[in-house]
């Protein structure tokens, strides 16, 4: 779609979406992580399939959930 990101910014995005799904493992809607990042929905929608498409999260209905690949908090 014409957005691109850095390789930083999908692996901050990765921790970031593990921090929410930590505090509310229910899961987490494109609006509260567009308010978790401070970004525009432009921007939340592709990292969100970027989580998606790795593994890291994976859509159920309206919210995402942890995914096998989820990054650790350890």
């Amino acid at each position: 779609d014409g957005v691109f990101f850095a390789a930083t910014a999908i692996e901050a995005a990765g921790r970031r979406m593990a921090e929410l799904l930590r505090d509310q493992p229910e899961g987490i809607t494109v609006s509260e992580f567009r308010t978790a990042l401070g970004c525009t929905r432009k921007h939340a929608l592709p990292l969100l399939a970027i989580l998606d498409g790795t593994g890291q999260t994976r859509r159920r209905d309206n919210v995402r959930i942890a995914g096998p690949r989820l990054p650790s908090l350890g």
